[in-house]
């Protein structure tokens, strides 16, 4: 995926705002894209969550959509995510872009004789660790073009603790 970086290697959050989800009952933050993105982002994110649950919708205008999910202790939801994706499907190709050690970009596509090559869409698929719990990071079920998981890219790439010593 090409991005842009500066001469230390970190890459410039330039058409991004940094976004703090204390408010919103996760002791996270995160740089999500601004409306100068070209993305279809509007200038304030919205977060719904209900206080107490453990599922946050993250969206930024119409077009970036993160669902957030907290799995507690439980380290092994990469690993079972991955495998169910991966499993013959005789609806979907699937195809890995890109994957790390608990971060997947994959594409999918409709199988079928009949069916072009425009309806293929992408999906960006993350566990990560913010203090003693595992959160699953998601975008939309219906997919997104490879301009806007690039942007999901950088953002989940910036989740950080809110807590100093995590």
């Amino acid at each position: 995926m090409a991005c842009s970086r500066t001469e230390t290697n970190q890459f410039d959050y330039v058409q991004y705002s940094l976004y703090d989800f204390t408010k919103d009952d996760l002791n996270a933050k995160m740089m999500l894209p601004n409306a100068s993105a070209g993305i279809g982002t509007s200038l304030k994110p919205s977060v719904s969550h209900e206080i107490g649950g453990f599922r946050w919708k993250v969206e930024v205008g119409r077009n970036f959509t993160l669902h957030i999910e907290d799995y507690g202790d439980y380290s092994f939801r990469f690993e079972e995510f991955k495998q169910k994706l991966l499993k013959p499907n005789k609806f979907f190709e699937i195809e890995i872009v890109k994957e790390t050690k608990n971060l997947l970009i994959y594409r999918r596509k409709v199988k079928g004789e009949f069916v072009s090559k425009k309806n293929a869409r992408y999906f960006i698929y993350r566990v990560q660790r913010i203090g003693t719990s595992y959160y699953e990071i998601m975008n939309r079920e219906q997919g997104d073009s490879k301009k806007v998981i690039n942007f999901m890219y950088h953002s989940i790439q910036s989740l950080k603790s809110t807590n100093v010593n995590q």
